[in-house]
């Protein structure tokens, strides 16, 4: 095979950015469930120019080859914190896994070989991406791109998963073209070439995006941190009041999992399934005393798999905006609310009270042993504005409702100037510190 890994010196000349539009032991792994097809037993496979067929379905419009074990120190991260540049870097440098971005959910025939695309295959070939990718327990899993390990998918939980494929413990460098989809060949190829340095292979700068047709594009470069969306030009003039269970503050613009009764869930399932209107516009405050603080959430959507008891129902939602409570109306059964938007604070802070709050939440991080403490610290480094680098913050240091609403009125630079001496006094600099 003729320079496999031609050296691409200008990242933007090979690939396109696009827009985001997811076993402990050697004896363990063999032994794990269905019997992983074999690539490779005796060194003779590559010789003979092995290779796997296979359908993957997905339905997160992604094909992955990788090995979850290798991957668990995401475990602590969210969903998707491949789809971010900075979360992945090390990764890609180190060959943790192959992976291609596809256009859309589906089917897809996949070959997995040791040698060279077939002349059919050449002649149908598209765009093409590199990747290094090292074997380490035998064998890796071909999927479409649920196996990445998260805080909902835990790496242990593919041990015993079909879709295992027996590959030489080495160092590869990855190959994956994209083919005519109209041709009767394979939708995608991943080429497995042996190498003795991995750093010969020059790999895509993010995860690839591979369509037929196009050029070659990458997915997460240089990713925004910390994004907030608020809603407040919607709060209407009323609402009903329900209880705030969380011990922690929701944060406004964020999409969060919250707690609303179960008699709130099924009117609104009621309303969706006769064709109605089921947006449920409801205000969650620890009281509903006037004068203090809630947040606007407005659900409308809607399923059985919410419910978790008799009285509660868990839906995640988009909490859209702050308010502050103006008048209780008290009904034969509710709570209504005359309410005020809150929306957050828009006045910029020094150079200085930025550098000062980082610094102090990157200490609080390493001191907590947070397995994710780098992807939540650039998640902030990165926020999108002061506003949402302080909310950003907020977020993460999962403080009392009480504490978290005093903040809601003041200003950015007050909020760095409270959440600094709160960080110095965890840190040790001063007593007390953070629950």
């Amino acid at each position: 095979m003729k320079d496999p890994f031609n050296r691409c010196n200008n990242v933007s000349r090979c690939y396109a950015p696009c827009s985001i539009g997811a076993v402990l032991f050697l004896l363990f792994l063999s032994a794990c469930g269905s019997t992983p097809e074999v690539a490779d037993t005796n060194g003779e496979a590559e010789k003979t120019a092995w290779s796997i067929n296979r359908v993957v379905q997905s339905d997160r419009s992604m094909i992955t080859l990788l090995d979850p074990f290798d991957l668990k120190h995401h475990q602590a991260e969210p969903p998707n914190w491949f789809m971010r540049d900075f979360a992945i870097a090390d990764d890609l440098q180190t060959g943790r896994f192959a992976a291609v971005l596809t256009e859309k959910p589906g089917t897809y025939n996949v070959r997995v070989t040791f040698g060279e695309l077939t002349e059919a295959e050449q002649a149908v070939a598209g765009p093409k991406a590199r990747l290094r990718l090292r074997v380490i327990n035998r064998r890796l899993l071909l999927s479409g791109g649920d196996t990445w390990p998260s805080v909902q998918t835990d790496h242990e939980s593919f041990a015993y998963d079909p879709r295992w494929i027996s590959i030489p413990n080495a160092d590869y460098g990855v190959i994956i073209t994209a083919l005519d989809p109209a041709s009767n060949q394979s939708d995608y190829v991943f080429q497995l070439i042996r190498v003795s340095d991995m750093r010969e292979v020059d790999h895509a700068p993010a995860l690839p995006r591979l369509v037929y047709g196009q050029n070659a594009g990458v997915v997460g470069v240089n990713a925004k941190g910390s994004q907030y969306r608020e809603r407040c030009g919607d709060v209407p003039a009323k609402a009903v009041w329900i209880p705030l269970i969380s011990r922690t503050m929701p944060i406004p613009g964020a999409v969060e999992t919250v707690e609303l009764p179960r008699s709130i869930h099924s009117t609104a399932m009621a309303h969706q399934q006769s064709g109605s209107n089921a947006a449920m516009p409801v205000v969650l405050a620890r009281y509903p005393k006037v004068g203090s603080y809630g947040f606007y959430i407005k659900p409308d959507s809607w399923n059985n798999n919410q419910v978790r008891s008799e009285k509660t129902a868990m839906v995640n939602t988009l909490i859209r905006c702050a308010v502050q409570i103006t008048n209780v109306v008290v009904a034969p059964d509710a709570f209504e609310l005359e309410l005020e938007a809150l929306p957050t604070a828009r006045d910029r802070v020094s150079s200085s009270e930025r550098t000062e709050l980082l610094t102090g939440f990157q200490d609080w991080m390493n001191k907590k042993n947070d397995m994710a403490s780098y992807y939540k610290f650039q998640m902030v480094q990165r926020s999108d504005g002061d506003s949402a680098m302080v909310l950003g913050v907020l977020e993460y240091l999962n403080l009392s409702s009480k504490e978290s609403e005093a903040l809601l009125p003041m200003s950015n630079a007050l909020r760095v100037e409270y959440l600094v001496d709160r960080l110095r006094g965890f840190n040790g600099s001063e007593g007390g510190g953070l629950q």
